[in-house]
């Protein structure tokens, strides 16, 4: 058996005639790696809790149409008793900025000489009640809030984790200079956009109906006894209309838009599969041309290495040997360029995502060029000493 000395030797002696290899090899990981990230993060993104629930939720959008804020509160007061008044419904909240939608919020918040711009979301008192929001610490909103001197913030925890790590959170004051908030509760982590997406930091404000000047919410999510069928929903749709004659209203199901965002994120995976798969198979086969040609040229030298005694085994094992030493300088190289882009961005990259990836690629990587190395080595093998000196 042939040692890796040798075959480091062999290697550095042909390093011209490698080079193409090393290069096909370095630039066919660099490729494959940022696809495994793309498809191992989606792939450990969709592995993790949403962290609220969609099923029997539905999202009334309300459009005030540029009422005055006093006027539009009164209206939307009637909408929401009307909606509480079917046996049907089992909570309501008023929101803005909900699961599954395009409307984001963001803000900055700051505490001593941390700052980060972070996204919002307001709901009203029942808002953690209807999506079924864990907390982890705290509280939600509620009526004692009204008589509170301090304007209440319930934020994630990776918002809580970014800011004070593993002290308690609870209590403190989070927000900006000129509008410093009470920290009241403290909700696990929430995807906003769905499944296939990362847990954003996060805070939410409260909207209190009871207040004028409160935000005033551009949904109103109704959370649904099971089995509640969509003939409710042309019922219930038919008397908002009579109730509401300033607001444009639409009624959409969560699981509805749960779907339209999964359909369009999933396009996304299968687009970054595909191509996957089409890079594979043309870095297989353009190995598999190099390791070909390497071998005719080489006929004569594996001829003499014959005749001198070598085995159709030693034979493939140098031949394969080469190509996973080839392979391994590669990757040195590849991963040295990988490593400096981790260090570069290590904000934005999640370390478990990351690693999951770069063993992936490099597992990849040896495995295309075993299994392209198989057939030409086995050809190498089978070379006669009078066949190779005869073509020569």
């Amino acid at each position: 058996m042939m040692n890796l000395k040798h075959l480091f030797k062999l290697m550095w002696n042909r390093r011209k005639m490698n080079l193409l290899m090393i290069i096909e090899i370095f630039i066919s990981f660099i490729i494959i790696f940022v696809l495994a990230q793309s498809l191992v993060k989606f792939a450990v993104y969709y592995s993790e809790p949403l962290g609220f629930e969609y099923k029997n939720i539905w999202n009334l959008e309300v459009n005030s149409n540029n009422m005055e804020n006093t006027e539009a509160r009164k209206e939307i007061e009637l909408i929401k008793q009307e909606i509480k008044s079917y046996a049907e419904v089992i909570e309501i909240s008023e929101a803005y900025a909900i699961p599954y939608t395009s409307v984001d919020m963001r803000t900055t918040v700051e505490l001593d000489d941390k700052e980060i711009l972070t996204n919002m979301m307001l709901g009203d008192d029942n808002y953690a009640e209807v999506l079924g929001i864990e907390l982890v610490a705290g509280r939600w909103f509620d009526e004692q809030d009204n008589a509170s001197n301090y304007k209440p913030i319930v934020i994630n925890r990776k918002l809580k984790e970014y800011f004070f790590g593993d002290e308690e959170a609870v209590g403190k004051f989070l927000g900006q200079r000129d509008d410093q908030r009470l920290i009241i509760g403290v909700v696990d982590q929430i995807k906003k956009r769905g499944e296939l997406n990362d847990f954003g930091k996060l805070l939410f404000k409260r909207i209190n109906p009871e207040n004028p000047d409160s935000w005033i919410g551009e949904s109103i999510l109704i959370k649904m006894k099971p089995g509640t069928n969509m003939d409710f929903e042309e019922k219930l749709m038919r008397r908002l209309s009579i109730i509401s004659n300033n607001f444009t209203l639409e009624m959409r199901s969560l699981e509805a838009m749960r779907e339209r965002s999964f359909d369009k994120y999933s396009s996304i995976v299968y687009i970054f599969a595909f191509i996957s798969l089409f890079l594979v198979i043309n870095v297989s086969l353009g190995l598999f041309g190099v390791l070909w040609y390497n071998i005719n040229y080489r006929k004569s030298e594996i001829g003499i290495r014959r005749s001198f005694g070598s085995t159709a085994r030693s034979i493939y094992s140098q031949i394969v040997g080469e190509t996973m030493v080839i392979s391994t300088f590669s990757l040195i190289l590849g991963s040295f360029i990988v490593f400096q882009l981790y260090v570069f961005l290590r904000n934005w990259l999640r370390p478990d995502i990351f690693y999951a990836s770069y063993i992936i690629s490099v597992l990849v990587i040896y495995l295309i060029t075993a299994i392209c190395a198989f057939y030409p080595s086995k050809l190498a093998a089978d070379i006669e000493p009078a066949e190779a000196l005869h073509d020569e």
